[in-house]
């Protein structure tokens, strides 16, 4: 059963409890799958912040998130929300996408909602029949299922899953070196950074661009190996110190220095 509760103004928890939930309830409920139709991410999916990689579950309004685009970016709002799927769905849409371990920059297998934004890297695509202005094109997670070793399926009958909200739109780089869409904080806005070079594709190119992907063996149109990186990035650059004239660096060896 999943309980709900505020803990401050801008964060919404919940609790999930396996036992309390009769498996032949979901079952039994085909509609229920229905709420696995969304975006955001599955309890234990590593985040890129400022103190290096954080599970999505430990996140709370004002860390600080590495973005494609800003920097780092504090989230203004976190949502999580239980999901529940019935064992015997098989339709895709309802699916979330397993990526398999290895298959990119992940060395555990990372999980993305059906819905979830995926920003993909146009430049590595060999040009078809689609033109888009934009070099990183967003598409929803499941119409990734198909290529590379990606497929739908689900991790569990019941999981939790958390959303990540910002001021404005951004795209933050999570386990494997994935590139995830997450949209702006505040009802009814769609705001992009000024210099912004992603954008929500539409479903009349969705087809062919997937297709492209489909046919690419570059996994750099998914996933960034710089984004990927588990070591924490420091927001300022540090610059040596020199040390003071007459002093010895700390640990190099030399003669001591002379007692007056």
């Amino acid at each position: 059963m999943c309980q709900k509760w505020v803990r401050h103004v801008l964060k919404v928890q919940s609790v999930l409890s396996y036992e309390a939930v009769p498996n032949h309830q979901v079952q039994d409920n085909p509609a229920v799958s229905l709420n696995a139709r969304r975006g955001g991410f599955v309890h234990g999916t590593k985040i890129a912040t400022d103190r290096g990689w954080q599970p999505v579950e430990g996140l709370q309004a004002g860390d600080l998130i590495r973005t494609m685009d800003n920097g780092f970016r504090a989230v203004s709002r976190v949502a999580t929300d239980c999901i529940a799927i019935p064992a015997s769905e098989t339709k895709a849409e309802n699916l979330p996408v397993r990526v398999p371990s290895n298959t990119l920059y992940n060395g555990d297998p990372v999980w993305l909602m059906p819905e979830q934004g995926v920003a993909l890297d146009n430049t590595k695509l060999n040009r078809g029949p689609i033109t888009l202005p934009i070099s990183m094109p967003v598409v929803p997670a499941r119409v990734l299922s198909g290529t590379f070793r990606l497929s739908s399926s689900a991790p569990s009958l019941l999981f939790e899953v958390c959303s990540l909200f910002f001021e404005q739109d951004e795209v933050i780089y999570i386990a494997g070196g994935l590139r995830a869409f997450c949209p702006a904080g505040r009802f009814g806005s769609n705001s992009r950074p000024a210099n912004a070079s992603y954008k929500v594709v539409d479903a009349e190119r969705t087809e062919d661009l997937i297709d492209m992907v489909a046919h690419s063996r570059d996994i750099a149109v998914l996933a960034n190996s710089l984004g990927a990186l588990p070591a924490p990035i420091m927001q300022n650059p540090i610059f040596p110190a020199r040390p003071v004239m007459g002093a010895r660096r700390p640990g190099r060896p030399g003669r001591p220095a002379p007692i007056f």
